[in-house]
């Protein structure tokens, strides 16, 4: 991992897991619409890991179902869980990003316990593979200047299969993603948050139009893994549709080197600039 700064610092974070957490969300996870704001990645990937601070032995995140309530400030929030419904094979957690006296973002989680089932012979073989990340040149931002800090390229590494990121990608675009510095310091990001820091990410990698002439901001994210992802990239093979009411939606294959391992679905507003 790269020697840079976490993407969040603790504040407090109590014993107690009902009582709120407080985090500094720093430089290197502000996002491409606002300097004063993290790319949706960030925070996603904070939440993630509140949720499995709530999860109980044995289990593991199944799906995580984000919405983006507002922008995520550079700066000081607070984050709240709850246990919606307790379990030991099935469990949910809710859990609350606060900024500026509001909610910013949220996550509903489902949890499932992990188990050791027989399966027939050929069920969960591998999807067809992604071109490795080996041999690819990492990506420099295609959004801001090549020397600022931000979510991309700082805390996070891009490598795209295909056409440039600057340039429009209406049938669709492949990448490979990985975190260089951890969530917070001194742990090494789990798959869940690995896997949400990057699925953040499909609208823009897939986007059939220009940063310079649209807004295509996600409104929500919605991650779904049927199995954990080993190692540190995660591939994303990404679409958007785009309708002239002014909505989108992006959905992305989620892989790692053995296959694909889940799915992400984002809806976009967009608008013109």
């Amino acid at each position: 991992m790269s020697s840079a700064d976490p993407v969040v610092a603790i504040v407090d974070e109590p014993a107690d897991p009902d009582a709120p957490a407080r985090y500094v969300v720093g430089p290197s996870a502000r996002g491409p619409w606002d300097e004063a704001s993290a790319h949706g990645g960030a925070p996603a990937a904070l939440l993630a890991r509140a949720v499995e601070r709530r999860a109980g032995e044995g289990q593991r995140t199944s799906s995580l179902s984000y919405t983006f309530l507002g922008p995520v400030p550079i700066g000081e929030v607070e984050v709240r869980t709850r246990i919606v419904k307790p379990g030991s094979r099935l469990q949910v957690v809710h859990a609350e990003l606060h900024a500026a006296g509001r909610v910013a973002m949220e996550v509903q989680a489902v949890v499932l316990r992990r188990g050791d089932v027989p399966l027939p012979a050929g069920i969960g073989m591998p999807w067809p593979e992604l071109p490795p990340p080996e041999g690819l040149a990492p990506t420099r931002s295609w959004f801001l200047p090549e020397d600022a800090t931000a979510f991309h390229p700082t805390a996070m590494e891009i490598r795209v299969a295909g056409a440039p990121l600057a340039e429009p990608a209406p049938g669709g675009r492949t990448a490979w993603l990985r975190l260089r510095v951890p969530v917070v310091a001194d742990e090494t990001p789990t798959p869940a948050q690995r896997t949400v820091a990057a699925a953040d990410f499909g609208n823009g990698l897939s986007a059939p139009v220009t940063f310079a002439d649209y807004l295509f901001v996600n409104c929500d994210l919605h991650v779904a893994l049927h199995r954990d992802p080993a190692g540190e990239w995660i591939g994303v093979r990404a679409r958007t549709e785009l309708h002239r009411a002014g909505t989108g939606l992006t959905t992305s294959e989620l892989h790692d080197a053995a296959g694909r391992f889940g799915t992400a679905t984002q809806t976009l507003y967009v608008e013109r600039r």
